[in-house]
């Protein structure tokens, strides 16, 4: 026995198991502002809480009775004019009999103040009815609200509801409850269905707008569907419960009811929401520096290093990070890579998530000891003839895993990713609970992979916990290394397998934590413009993304400042190369969606966003994709004013871009043809 402890407690040695002690870790659990986002601000005459770009003022009662926005139509500034979201104040009603009781609410009590977020606390009486309002506004823009209503007598209640007024001119996209992104419908109905864990929904602008989560009792991070959970008490009520959008006029109203229920006396009732007010931040202009390499690493980092590329991804079941979500068995290679790519000037993120863990996991065993805690509870191993009936035509028989789970693990258990590492050897998940303990660990594990192995952020397939992990998440990496990365990728849940989801509403109160989002399998890049927008780019909520299945659209998305990635599909070097001739990162991006945007058609099915420079030649780069049928003639509507030049000397110059494009020119009057699915980047300069 020495005479000293330890340096790193044992953590270097996964055979000593200390690493478990991480299982109750508290690191990055606080609630303190966390970048890009500024300290909250409140205003206690007017009850108002400010954040980056937005402001809530809170009504008696503690419902919001205004929310509004700063941020530019383009996303890219929080000094525009402010724009406000609600057309009137939120209200929370109780009808019994057929009437609607009126509330008498007292003013705000503030509970806490941080630099993170305002929280306060409200009542309001009603006859034989009082709401409580517990609520908070963090730094992000997210508001999380609890609403106990209590009644002192037993009665019937015709109707519960919760209803968000939404300006119309504000409310022109929707996504969520069932609907594909895009326009907004005069109407739309939803209801509560075990299927679906789809009880959110988002209406707004690309400058303003504004998610609804309806949440359960308890905390919970269901994805796919509510069968383990059950309807959400107390929204669901009896199971007529659900959710309906109206438009009246200027105003769109979104109201989420219970149908009749019957209270008892004393009894309490919980109706717990989320709101977050999009955009949660300005479009990240180090984006056109992210050029992301996507492939096992058996390129060497100087062969990778000579693409242009300046992040790597090191993708689950690549030889060096094979075991998936456990990164830590191949340490010193890992190191070793990151170092070598740290000395070619490129950074490299790790996939490294919670939704199945590796049967290589050192503490593999005890975690089993846990029960359920972490590993899901199912079948696990049995024989074909347990799940054979009579007629032989079952087809649900579950998986049972690789030989070694059926062999040693054998019993409860859900088998989840299975990778061949060849030699015989898979590695062979098990899935995981959707919240445990086992969290904890992986953001212990995740402060180590930053200090110690050099990584510079992680590849997000799914995300497999909830907003209060994910804020941690953004806040250990911050304070590990600021600079981190976060990147999320995901296929299409718009499918009932999947719970019906649009992945963008699905994992919304995430977004303020990410900085890229990469959205491919199942994604149709033949949707319409406003589908691209809302479902796709990310850029209403503040993010940039990238196409993945079979390397997207070019053309349309650059209309998006999105491409593929390097190494997984497509060849985005070509399109890398004109952005550093231009100086895109010097440009301010002006979509097409905003109605300052300099340029236009004149058409809805061929779109301009002007990349506009305030020096330099050219001072402008314009983006055309066309969802025509048929070859078009375009007329470019110029506003040259804008543009600073003038028509008579103004040129217009389409570089030559292999894969892409011709080189072309044409007088500042002269039409331009688009071809079906097909653009253009044009220069345009004196």
């Amino acid at each position: 026995v020495l005479d000293r402890t330890i340096t790193d407690s044992g953590d270097g040695d996964l055979w000593r198991h200390s690493r478990l002690r991480w299982l109750d870790s508290t690191v990055g659990l606080d609630d303190e502002v966390f970048a890009p986002y500024t300290p909250v601000g409140w205003n206690a005459d007017s009850a108002t809480v400010s954040v980056l770009g937005r402001s809530l003022r809170i009504a008696p009662g503690g419902l919001p009775a205004s929310i509004r926005s700063t941020f530019s139509a383009s996303c890219d500034g929080t000094n525009a004019p402010s724009r406000e979201i609600l057309a009137r104040p939120a209200r929370f009603g109780v009808v019994a009999a057929g009437i609607e009781p009126a509330w008498a609410g007292s003013k705000p009590e503030i509970e806490k103040r941080t630099t993170g977020g305002v929280w306060w606390r409200s009542t309001a009486v009603s006859g034989g009815l009082t709401l409580t309002c517990r609520a908070g506004l963090e730094c992000d823009g997210y508001a999380d609200y609890c609403l106990t209503l209590k009644s002192e007598t037993s009665q019937a209640l015709d109707n519960i509801f919760l209803e968000l007024p939404l300006c119309a001119d504000v409310a022109r996209y929707m996504v969520g409850m069932g609907r594909k992104g895009g326009r907004r419908p005069v109407s739309w109905d939803w209801k509560w269905d075990l299927r679906f864990a789809n009880s959110h929904i988002w209406l707004g602008d690309v400058g303003a707008g504004l998610q609804c989560k309806l949440k359960d009792v308890k905390s919970r991070w269901d994805l796919y569907g509510l069968k383990d959970s059950g309807l959400y008490r107390d929204w669901a009520g009896t199971g007529a419960g659900g959710c309906s959008v109206r438009e009246d006029g200027a105003t769109v109203v979104v109201r989420a009811f219970t149908g009749p229920l019957k209270v008892e006396a004393g009894q309490e009732l919980h109706f717990n929401f989320g709101l977050l007010i999009t955009p949660t931040r300005t479009l990240d202009k180090q984006h056109w520096r992210w050029r992301y390499f996507h492939q096992p690493s058996a390129d060497p980092v100087s062969k990778v290093a000579a693409t242009g590329a300046t992040v790597i991804n090191l993708h689950q079941g690549d030889a060096i990070n094979p075991y998936i979500n456990y990164p830590f068995l191949n340490s010193d290679r890992l190191s070793a890579y990151v170092r070598e790519a740290h000395d070619a000037g490129m950074k490299v993120k790790i996939y490294y998530t919670v939704r199945e863990l590796s049967n290589y996991t050192a503490e593999f065993w005890a975690l089993r000891s846990l029960g359920d805690e972490v590993f899901r509870n199912g079948p696990g191993f049995q024989l074909a003839d347990h799940f054979r009936e009579k007629d032989e035509k079952r087809s649900d028989t579950p998986p049972t895993g690789s030989s070694w789970l059926c062999e040693h693990v054998i019993r409860d258990y859900v088998p989840a990713w299975h990778q061949h590492l060849g030699n015989g050897h898979y590695d062979a998940a098990l899935a995981q609970q959707g919240l445990s303990r086992w969290h904890n660990y992986y953001l212990e594990g995740l402060d180590n992979l930053i200090r110690e192995y050099g990584v510079d952020g992680i590849y997000l397939d799914g995300i497999g916990y909830d907003r209060q992990v994910m804020k941690r998440v953004r806040k250990v990496m911050q304070r590990a290394h600021p600079g981190c990365l976060i990147d999320f990728h995901s296929g299409n849940n718009f499918e009932p397998q999947y719970g019906l989801n649009n992945v963008v509403g699905q994992y919304m109160e995430l977004l303020p934590c990410i900085d890229s989002v990469w959205f491919g399998e199942g994604f149709d890049y033949n949707n319409p413009p406003d589908y691209w927008l809302i479902e796709v780019a990310g850029i209403p909520f503040g993010l940039f993304g990238e196409m993945l299945q079979g390397g997207g659209n070019p053309w349309r998305g650059m209309l998006y400042g999105m491409t593929s990635r390097l190494g997984w599909c497509g060849d985005p070097r070509p399109l890398w190369k004109v952005w550093d001739e231009f100086g895109i990162e010097q440009a301010r991006m002006i979509g097409y969606w905003d109605p300052a945007c300099p340029v236009t058609t004149g058409r809805d099915d061929v779109l301009v966003t002007a990349y506009v420079r305030d020096g330099g030649t050219p001072s402008c780069l314009l983006s055309i994709a066309s969802w025509a049928t048929d070859t078009v003639s375009c007329q470019l509507r110029i506003d040259w004013a804008a543009l600073g030049l003038s028509p008579e000397k103004a040129k217009l110059h389409a570089p030559e871009i292999p894969g892409f494009q011709p080189e072309r020119r044409w007088r500042a009057a002269e039409p331009v043809p688009v071809a079906p699915g097909r653009g253009w980047l044009i220069h345009v300069y004196e």
